[in-house]
Protein backbone atom coordinates (compact mmCIF):
# COMPACT_ATOMS: atom_id res chain seq x y z
CA UNK A 1 0.00 0.00 0.00
CA UNK A 2 1.30 3.53 -0.93
CA UNK A 3 1.82 5.93 2.16
CA UNK A 4 -1.27 7.90 3.06
CA UNK A 5 -3.57 5.10 1.82
CA UNK A 6 -4.87 4.03 5.15
CA UNK A 7 -4.83 7.74 6.24
CA UNK A 8 -7.57 9.23 3.32
CA UNK A 9 -9.45 5.59 3.76
CA UNK A 10 -10.15 6.42 7.80
CA UNK A 11 -10.94 10.19 6.43
CA UNK A 12 -13.62 8.47 3.91
CA UNK A 13 -14.71 5.80 6.89
CA UNK A 14 -15.57 8.98 9.22
CA UNK A 15 -17.48 11.18 6.66
CA UNK A 16 -19.75 7.83 5.30
CA UNK A 17 -20.47 7.21 9.57
CA UNK A 18 -21.55 10.92 9.88
CA UNK A 19 -23.58 10.96 7.07
CA UNK A 20 -25.00 7.49 8.25
CA UNK A 21 -25.84 8.78 11.53
CA UNK A 22 -27.76 11.34 10.32
CA UNK A 23 -25.64 13.87 8.67
CA UNK A 24 -25.99 15.22 5.36
CA UNK A 25 -25.00 14.01 2.24
CA UNK A 26 -23.87 16.50 -0.18
CA UNK A 27 -26.23 16.83 -2.76
CA UNK A 28 -25.40 17.70 -6.70
CA UNK A 29 -26.36 21.25 -7.65
CA UNK A 30 -29.90 21.81 -9.07
CA UNK A 31 -30.05 21.76 -12.88
CA UNK A 32 -31.38 24.69 -14.00
CA UNK A 33 -34.70 24.93 -15.32
CA UNK A 34 -35.65 25.65 -19.41
CA UNK A 35 -35.26 29.05 -20.62
CA UNK A 36 -37.85 31.26 -20.29
CA UNK A 37 -40.37 31.23 -23.10
CA UNK A 38 -42.81 34.28 -23.18
CA UNK A 39 -46.60 33.61 -24.82
CA UNK A 40 -48.22 36.76 -26.32
CA UNK A 41 -51.65 37.36 -25.94
CA UNK A 42 -54.51 37.02 -29.12
CA UNK A 43 -54.56 40.47 -31.11
CA UNK A 44 -56.49 42.96 -29.58
CA UNK A 45 -59.35 45.22 -31.71
CA UNK A 46 -60.78 48.40 -30.09
CA UNK A 47 -62.73 50.60 -31.36
CA UNK A 48 -62.83 54.92 -31.25
CA UNK A 49 -65.94 56.41 -30.79
CA UNK A 50 -65.12 59.42 -31.80
CA UNK A 51 -62.06 58.44 -34.17
CA UNK A 52 -59.32 59.87 -31.77
CA UNK A 53 -56.70 57.50 -29.99
CA UNK A 54 -57.91 55.43 -28.01
CA UNK A 55 -56.32 54.40 -24.08
CA UNK A 56 -56.35 50.49 -24.39
CA UNK A 57 -55.47 47.54 -21.69
CA UNK A 58 -54.50 44.32 -23.12
CA UNK A 59 -54.28 41.22 -21.55
CA UNK A 60 -51.10 40.14 -19.78
CA UNK A 61 -48.30 38.28 -21.68
CA UNK A 62 -47.83 34.69 -19.88
CA UNK A 63 -44.14 33.27 -19.15
CA UNK A 64 -43.36 29.74 -19.12
CA UNK A 65 -39.81 28.36 -17.49
CA UNK A 66 -37.10 30.60 -16.98
CA UNK A 67 -34.90 31.15 -13.66
CA UNK A 68 -36.28 33.44 -11.02
CA UNK A 69 -35.69 36.63 -10.95
CA UNK A 70 -36.95 37.43 -14.15
CA UNK A 71 -37.44 40.74 -15.53
CA UNK A 72 -40.09 41.89 -18.17
CA UNK A 73 -41.69 44.61 -20.16
CA UNK A 74 -43.98 45.21 -23.28
CA UNK A 75 -43.98 48.46 -25.38
CA UNK A 76 -46.06 49.98 -25.50
CA UNK A 77 -47.49 49.20 -22.32
CA UNK A 78 -50.89 48.18 -21.67
CA UNK A 79 -53.25 51.13 -20.85
CA UNK A 80 -51.01 53.16 -23.42
CA UNK A 81 -52.94 55.63 -25.60
CA UNK A 82 -52.87 53.83 -29.05
CA UNK A 83 -53.10 55.69 -32.71
CA UNK A 84 -56.07 54.71 -34.90
CA UNK A 85 -54.51 51.42 -36.66
CA UNK A 86 -52.33 48.61 -36.10
CA UNK A 87 -49.33 48.98 -33.54
CA UNK A 88 -47.22 46.13 -32.82
CA UNK A 89 -46.21 45.37 -29.21
CA UNK A 90 -43.44 43.53 -28.42
CA UNK A 91 -42.65 41.91 -24.84
CA UNK A 92 -39.06 41.03 -23.72
CA UNK A 93 -38.29 38.73 -20.80
CA UNK A 94 -35.06 38.16 -19.44
CA UNK A 95 -34.47 35.56 -16.42
CA UNK A 96 -31.21 35.28 -13.86
CA UNK A 97 -28.98 33.86 -15.72
CA UNK A 98 -29.34 35.97 -18.82
CA UNK A 99 -31.40 34.26 -20.87
CA UNK A 100 -33.99 36.22 -23.22
CA UNK A 101 -37.42 35.22 -24.62
CA UNK A 102 -39.67 37.67 -26.96
CA UNK A 103 -42.79 38.18 -28.80
CA UNK A 104 -45.34 40.35 -30.11
CA UNK A 105 -48.88 40.91 -30.95
CA UNK A 106 -50.88 43.49 -32.45
CA UNK A 107 -53.41 46.36 -30.82
CA UNK A 108 -55.73 47.92 -33.10
CA UNK A 109 -57.85 50.89 -32.72
CA UNK A 110 -60.97 50.78 -35.69
CA UNK A 111 -62.02 54.19 -36.10
CA UNK A 112 -66.16 54.55 -35.73
CA UNK A 113 -67.67 53.26 -38.71
CA UNK A 114 -69.56 56.22 -41.28
CA UNK A 115 -72.04 56.45 -43.37
CA UNK A 116 -72.38 58.34 -46.56
CA UNK A 117 -75.56 60.65 -45.75
CA UNK A 118 -76.46 62.49 -42.58
CA UNK A 119 -80.07 63.82 -43.56
CA UNK A 120 -83.02 62.22 -43.91
CA UNK A 121 -86.57 62.69 -44.41
CA UNK A 122 -89.39 59.92 -44.17
CA UNK A 123 -91.82 60.69 -46.83
CA UNK A 124 -95.03 59.30 -47.11
CA UNK A 125 -98.67 59.10 -44.85
CA UNK A 126 -99.69 57.97 -41.53
CA UNK A 127 -97.23 55.24 -41.34
CA UNK A 128 -94.01 57.70 -42.03
CA UNK A 129 -95.67 59.36 -39.22
CA UNK A 130 -95.93 57.19 -36.76
CA UNK A 131 -99.66 56.44 -35.94
CA UNK A 132 -100.52 53.54 -34.11
CA UNK A 133 -102.54 50.91 -35.01
CA UNK A 134 -105.16 50.81 -31.85
CA UNK A 135 -106.91 54.02 -31.60
CA UNK A 136 -108.78 56.04 -33.39
CA UNK A 137 -107.06 57.51 -36.49
CA UNK A 138 -107.30 61.79 -35.42
CA UNK A 139 -106.49 60.38 -31.72
CA UNK A 140 -103.30 59.12 -29.90
CA UNK A 141 -100.75 59.28 -32.34
CA UNK A 142 -97.99 60.52 -29.90
CA UNK A 143 -95.54 61.37 -32.99
CA UNK A 144 -92.19 60.59 -33.65
CA UNK A 145 -90.95 58.90 -30.65
CA UNK A 146 -93.16 56.06 -32.05
CA UNK A 147 -92.59 56.41 -35.56
CA UNK A 148 -89.46 54.04 -37.80
CA UNK A 149 -88.05 57.62 -38.21
CA UNK A 150 -87.47 57.93 -35.22
CA UNK A 151 -86.23 54.89 -34.07
CA UNK A 152 -83.82 54.85 -37.16
CA UNK A 153 -82.29 57.92 -36.12
CA UNK A 154 -81.22 56.29 -32.75
CA UNK A 155 -80.09 53.26 -34.53
CA UNK A 156 -77.74 55.71 -37.07
CA UNK A 157 -76.47 57.95 -33.92
CA UNK A 158 -75.82 54.62 -31.81
CA UNK A 159 -73.44 52.71 -34.84
CA UNK A 160 -72.07 56.26 -36.26
CA UNK A 161 -70.89 57.63 -33.38
CA UNK A 162 -68.60 60.52 -34.95
CA UNK A 163 -71.48 62.00 -37.02
CA UNK A 164 -74.70 63.82 -36.18
CA UNK A 165 -77.81 63.52 -37.85
CA UNK A 166 -80.90 65.08 -38.60
CA UNK A 167 -84.22 62.86 -39.44
CA UNK A 168 -87.64 64.73 -40.77
CA UNK A 169 -90.89 62.89 -40.51
CA UNK A 170 -92.93 64.38 -43.20
CA UNK A 171 -95.80 61.53 -43.07
CA UNK A 172 -99.04 62.80 -43.70
CA UNK A 173 -101.86 60.95 -42.27
CA UNK A 174 -104.15 60.15 -45.02
CA UNK A 175 -102.30 61.30 -47.93
CA UNK A 176 -103.10 60.00 -51.85
CA UNK A 177 -100.07 59.35 -53.88
CA UNK A 178 -101.28 62.17 -56.00
CA UNK A 179 -100.98 64.51 -53.26
CA UNK A 180 -97.74 63.34 -52.26
CA UNK A 181 -96.41 63.44 -55.58
CA UNK A 182 -97.70 67.50 -55.50
CA UNK A 183 -95.94 68.26 -52.20
CA UNK A 184 -92.72 65.98 -52.90
CA UNK A 185 -90.44 69.07 -54.91
CA UNK A 186 -91.43 71.68 -52.46
CA UNK A 187 -89.76 69.46 -49.58
CA UNK A 188 -86.97 68.63 -50.93
CA UNK A 189 -86.40 71.73 -51.24
CA UNK A 190 -87.42 73.01 -47.64
CA UNK A 191 -85.73 70.19 -46.04
CA UNK A 192 -82.70 69.26 -48.35
CA UNK A 193 -82.55 65.39 -47.19
CA UNK A 194 -79.49 63.50 -48.70
CA UNK A 195 -81.49 60.12 -48.27
CA UNK A 196 -85.71 60.24 -48.84
CA UNK A 197 -87.05 57.06 -47.30
CA UNK A 198 -90.72 56.50 -49.44
CA UNK A 199 -93.50 54.48 -48.34
CA UNK A 200 -96.47 55.87 -50.52
CA UNK A 201 -99.74 54.92 -51.64
CA UNK A 202 -101.64 52.18 -48.75
CA UNK A 203 -104.81 54.79 -48.86
CA UNK A 204 -105.31 54.49 -52.69
CA UNK A 205 -104.49 50.59 -52.70
CA UNK A 206 -107.22 50.64 -49.32
CA UNK A 207 -109.67 52.86 -51.72
CA UNK A 208 -109.29 51.98 -55.45
CA UNK A 209 -107.85 48.49 -54.39
CA UNK A 210 -106.27 46.76 -57.92
CA UNK A 211 -106.95 48.91 -60.04
CA UNK A 212 -104.79 52.13 -58.22
CA UNK A 213 -101.45 50.27 -58.25
CA UNK A 214 -100.53 51.55 -61.69
CA UNK A 215 -101.09 55.27 -60.12
CA UNK A 216 -99.17 54.22 -56.68
CA UNK A 217 -96.38 52.94 -58.57
CA UNK A 218 -95.90 55.58 -61.30
CA UNK A 219 -96.20 58.20 -58.53
CA UNK A 220 -93.51 56.57 -56.91
CA UNK A 221 -91.38 56.18 -59.61
CA UNK A 222 -92.34 59.79 -60.53
CA UNK A 223 -90.61 60.65 -56.63
CA UNK A 224 -87.66 58.98 -57.64
CA UNK A 225 -86.33 60.46 -60.47
CA UNK A 226 -87.47 63.77 -58.68
CA UNK A 227 -85.18 62.99 -56.03
CA UNK A 228 -82.54 61.68 -58.11
CA UNK A 229 -82.15 64.80 -60.34
CA UNK A 230 -81.72 66.91 -56.95
CA UNK A 231 -78.94 64.09 -56.10
CA UNK A 232 -80.76 63.14 -53.38
CA UNK A 233 -80.95 59.22 -52.46
CA UNK A 234 -84.24 57.53 -52.57
CA UNK A 235 -84.81 54.45 -51.07
CA UNK A 236 -88.26 52.75 -51.85
CA UNK A 237 -90.50 50.25 -49.18
CA UNK A 238 -92.88 47.95 -49.83
CA UNK A 239 -96.56 47.85 -48.25
CA UNK A 240 -96.81 46.24 -45.48
CA UNK A 241 -99.24 43.11 -45.21
CA UNK A 242 -102.95 44.08 -44.20
CA UNK A 243 -104.88 41.89 -41.12
CA UNK A 244 -108.02 40.51 -42.83
CA UNK A 245 -111.34 41.74 -40.87
CA UNK A 246 -109.23 44.63 -39.19
CA UNK A 247 -111.55 48.17 -40.00
CA UNK A 248 -109.16 49.77 -41.83
CA UNK A 249 -107.52 46.65 -43.62
CA UNK A 250 -109.53 47.20 -47.26
CA UNK A 251 -106.74 45.87 -49.63
CA UNK A 252 -105.75 42.62 -47.91
CA UNK A 253 -105.98 40.80 -51.47
CA UNK A 254 -104.02 44.24 -52.95
CA UNK A 255 -100.88 44.19 -51.08
CA UNK A 256 -99.14 41.42 -52.80
CA UNK A 257 -99.23 42.69 -56.64
CA UNK A 258 -98.67 46.22 -55.97
CA UNK A 259 -95.10 44.84 -53.72
CA UNK A 260 -94.28 42.95 -56.78
CA UNK A 261 -94.63 45.84 -59.09
CA UNK A 262 -92.79 48.08 -56.77
CA UNK A 263 -90.04 45.80 -56.59
CA UNK A 264 -89.83 45.60 -60.33
CA UNK A 265 -89.76 49.48 -60.61
CA UNK A 266 -87.14 50.03 -57.33
CA UNK A 267 -85.49 47.18 -60.06
CA UNK A 268 -85.28 49.09 -63.22
CA UNK A 269 -84.89 52.03 -62.00
CA UNK A 270 -81.44 50.87 -59.91
CA UNK A 271 -82.99 52.35 -56.28
CA UNK A 272 -82.34 50.69 -53.24
CA UNK A 273 -85.65 48.55 -51.83
CA UNK A 274 -86.92 48.31 -48.31
CA UNK A 275 -88.78 45.01 -48.83
CA UNK A 276 -90.86 45.43 -45.45
CA UNK A 277 -93.35 42.96 -46.22
CA UNK A 278 -91.51 39.88 -45.52
CA UNK A 279 -90.48 41.47 -42.15
CA UNK A 280 -94.36 41.90 -41.16
CA UNK A 281 -95.41 38.25 -42.53
CA UNK A 282 -96.04 36.14 -40.32
CA UNK A 283 -95.69 38.26 -37.57
CA UNK A 284 -99.06 40.58 -37.52
CA UNK A 285 -100.55 39.66 -34.69
CA UNK A 286 -97.61 41.40 -32.75
CA UNK A 287 -96.24 44.08 -35.42
CA UNK A 288 -99.74 45.23 -36.57
CA UNK A 289 -102.41 47.12 -34.09
CA UNK A 290 -105.82 45.99 -34.26
CA UNK A 291 -107.26 48.35 -37.06
CA UNK A 292 -104.92 45.69 -39.45
CA UNK A 293 -103.18 48.49 -41.17
CA UNK A 294 -100.88 50.50 -39.09
CA UNK A 295 -98.16 48.80 -37.14
CA UNK A 296 -97.15 48.62 -33.32
CA UNK A 297 -94.34 50.46 -31.21
CA UNK A 298 -92.83 47.18 -32.41
CA UNK A 299 -93.72 46.93 -35.83
CA UNK A 300 -92.32 50.40 -36.13
CA UNK A 301 -89.15 48.98 -34.59
CA UNK A 302 -88.99 46.65 -37.19
CA UNK A 303 -89.55 48.89 -39.97
CA UNK A 304 -86.47 50.85 -38.62
CA UNK A 305 -84.49 47.85 -38.19
CA UNK A 306 -84.97 46.94 -42.01
CA UNK A 307 -84.66 50.88 -43.10
CA UNK A 308 -81.27 50.77 -41.33
CA UNK A 309 -80.07 47.68 -42.71
CA UNK A 310 -80.64 48.84 -46.04
CA UNK A 311 -79.13 52.29 -45.22
CA UNK A 312 -75.85 50.19 -43.69
CA UNK A 313 -76.17 47.98 -46.87
CA UNK A 314 -75.94 51.11 -49.35
CA UNK A 315 -74.32 53.56 -47.89
CA UNK A 316 -71.94 52.85 -45.08
CA UNK A 317 -67.89 53.79 -45.94
CA UNK A 318 -64.87 51.58 -45.26
CA UNK A 319 -62.85 52.93 -42.56
CA UNK A 320 -59.33 54.26 -43.67
CA UNK A 321 -56.75 52.51 -41.35
CA UNK A 322 -52.92 52.76 -41.15
CA UNK A 323 -51.87 49.07 -41.55
CA UNK A 324 -48.79 48.97 -38.94
CA UNK A 325 -46.82 52.21 -37.48
CA UNK A 326 -43.77 52.73 -35.19
CA UNK A 327 -45.48 53.42 -31.73
CA UNK A 328 -43.43 56.48 -30.06
CA UNK A 329 -44.19 57.35 -26.95
CA UNK A 330 -45.08 61.37 -26.52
Amino acid sequence: MRPGFWFRFGLWLAAFGAASCGGEMPMPPTPPSDAPRLVCPQPVTARSLDGAPLAVTYPQVTVVGGQAPMTMGCEPRSDTVFPIGRTAVTCLVSDSLSRRDSCTFTVTVEPPPRVAATRYVAFGDSMSDGVLGFAPFAVGNPGPAVGYAFKLKTLLEQRYTAQTFSMTDEGIGGESITAGEARFPAMLSSDAPEVVMLLEGVNDLNGGRDAAIPAVVNGLRTMVSTARSRGVTPFVATFLPQRPGGRRAFAVNTIVPANEQVRAMASAEGVPLVDLYPVFAGNLDTLLGSDGLHPTEEGYQKMADTFFAAIRSRLETAPSMTSFHAFRRP
